[in-house]
């Protein structure tokens, strides 16, 4: 059941141009886009809004936007052990029917810090899934899953950051604005840009942010005269941006893209988000 090294859109165009498996794995080295590309399967498969999906526009949509979705599950416990308890908890969660929607999604991240008795406690809800139940596992140690739970995945693996030569289409138009605006030192097309985020759902921002951050990484890279871009259909305007912006500052930016990102998790408004980085990003790379 497993599946050929891709990137995140390539993984996304397959899962959601057909018939999506209950349960998938995806797997890669840190940095390959797993939680955000998690993020945006569940989004399209809670989504209501008409194809392309997710719409960014629907009332799924907007609660995704606020962490506020009832049939959308998230089990994140860091780099510590997911015990049964934890497991049993989602399995008693699972059982019940979406409260919204046709489906309801759990996400795991980090699945391999499930302990045996996690992964055996789940099992059987995998074996047999709810017809509106959906998995979505992200896992960078997927050799240390137990061989029942790998055999119940539909598994893909990721390309690696550097490899991952085809990026979200979708993303680098809503980045390609505000990387432009930011190298030619145009505060007003930069707000406008940013305001673009009002609109998408909480999993898209988040992964805007980070494909930001790249952005500002591939400028780095230019401003030192280094080769290797990560996004080629963003050069030129990241060779603007390292022509306008010295690399103390764009180092500078990318650490606000990160406390920014970290502002998103605890539910600020999509409003505040896009004022935050067009104020934050245009001081850093111009104030005095």
């Amino acid at each position: 059941m497993a599946q050929t090294t891709r990137s995140a859109e390539q993984i996304f165009r397959a899962l959601t141009a057909g018939r999506f498996p209950q349960t998938i794995l995806l797997t890669g080295e840190t940095g390959s886009g797993k939680t955000a590309l998690a993020n945006r399967l569940a989004a399209a498969l809670l989504c209501t809004g008409d194809a392309p999906r997710p719409c960014g526009v629907c009332g799924a949509c907007r609660k995704l936007a606020h962490d506020v979705h009832p049939d959308l599950t998230i089990l994140d416990e860091g780099d510590a052990d997911i015990k049964v308890d934890r497991a049993r908890a989602l399995r008693s969660e699972i059982a019940v029917r979406p409260n919204d929607g046709e489906r309801r999604v759990v996400i795991v991240l980090g699945a391999h810090h499930m302990n045996p008795s996690a992964q055996n406690a789940l099992l059987k809800t995998l074996e047999e899934p709810p017809d509106y139940a959906f998995f979505i596992l992200t896992s960078d140690k997927p050799g240390l899953l137990l061989p029942t739970i790998l055999s119940r995945c539909t598994k893909y693996e990721l390309a690696p950051a550097a490899a991952a030569d085809e990026p979200d289409e979708a993303l680098v138009a809503l980045a390609k604005p505000i990387v432009g605006a930011l190298g030619m030192g145009d505060e007003i097309s930069l707000l406008r840009a940013s305001m673009a985020l009002e609109k998408q759902p909480r999993p898209t921002q988040r992964a805007l942010l980070l494909l930001l951050r790249t952005a500002v990484r591939d400028a780095l890279f230019a401003s030192s005269g280094l080769s290797g871009r990560l996004l080629p259909a963003l050069s030129g305007e990241t060779a603007a941006l390292a022509r306008a912006v010295d690399a103390e500052r764009l180092l500078r930016l990318s650490g606000f893209l990160v406390t920014l990102g970290d502002r998103l998790d605890v539910n600020a408004a999509s409003a505040a988000t896009s004022s935050a980085l067009t104020a934050g990003a245009f001081t850093i790379c111009y104030a005095p």
